[in-house]
């Protein structure tokens, strides 16, 4: 008897909040010499993150109201748990569901993927 062996796709997991904070905190955008190791993430690599989310623009976000909340806890960097709080945060003024942010930035692919 052969046996079916297992499809790549199989092993793959889907993404998580977490994963994609990783992600998206190692990342390095166009013009930053900052390499980050994925345990904290800058305003650059959050609003990159954003965008490829489709988060900034009329119906969400705007890269100021981005970086004022960011600025809010005066720090270059944030780990997982402040970004967090800061979504609640930017959600909250802007009255958008926190929820389906956290969904969009979730299911928007690694860094640099057009979704």
């Amino acid at each position: 008897m052969a046996s079916n062996p297992p499809t790549t796709a199989s092993k793959v997991k889907p993404p998580t909040l977490p994963s994609m904070f990783t992600l998206f905190a190692k990342y390095r955008p166009t013009l930053n010499s900052f390499q980050g190791d994925g345990k904290r993430i800058l305003l650059s690599q959050s609003d990159c993150w954003m965008q490829q989310a489709n988060l900034i623009g009329p119906k969400h976000f705007t890269l100021t109201q981005t970086g004022l909340i960011f600025f809010e806890f005066r720090k270059s960097t944030l780990d997982y748990d402040e970004y967090l709080q800061f979504l609640a945060l930017l959600c909250n003024e802007k009255q958008i569901s926190v929820e389906e942010v956290k969904e969009k930035l979730t299911n928007c692919g690694p860094p640099g993927i057009t979704s």
